[in-house]
């Protein structure tokens, strides 16, 4: 895993059918099979203009990945995932300082984190905002990055 960091990046209508299948499946595989989420994961955001994906390929297809959309004035960023075989290595952390920078230092940033992850988004910068939640059966919290 160590040698695979090229990002890749691109608004859905740049998304060749290879890169569309390979996202959706690592995103199925991580939410609705490991985590036993029955939700809707693919939805209108993936298509919209404005999104934006990240992932780093590797054998067979997508291992780590990201999607950034407008969220109002500012950015979200979500579905952020890792194959199992490559946690821990890093890759989510690349892909999430690559879109950082791809939104830019003075723009607003949310995302709904699982709960256990809030250690992970803090090192970017985000704080918790409000209270836990549940979404699809798995504790959340709101967490926030202010622009400068």
């Amino acid at each position: 895993m160590a040698g695979m960091r090229e990002i890749r990046q691109g608004a859905f209508s740049e998304l060749d059918g290879a890169a569309v299948f390979a996202l959706a499946r690592l995103r199925q595989q991580v939410f609705v099979v490991e985590q036993e989420c029955a939700y809707p994961d693919l939805d209108d955001y993936d298509t919209a203009a404005d999104t934006r994906h990240f992932w780093i390929d590797g054998e067979g297809g997508a291992v780590a990945c990201l999607r950034v959309l407008r969220d109002g004035g500012g950015w979200k960023i979500g579905r952020v995932c890792a194959a199992k075989a490559a946690r821990g290595t890093g890759l989510s952390a690349s892909l999430m300082a690559a879109a950082l920078e791809w939104i830019g230092p003075e723009a607003d940033v949310a995302l709904g984190a699982q709960t256990y992850a809030a250690g992970f988004y803090r090192r970017f910068g985000f704080a918790e905002e409000g209270e836990e939640y549940i979404e699809d059966g798995i504790p959340h919290i709101t967490m926030r990055r202010a622009g400068t």
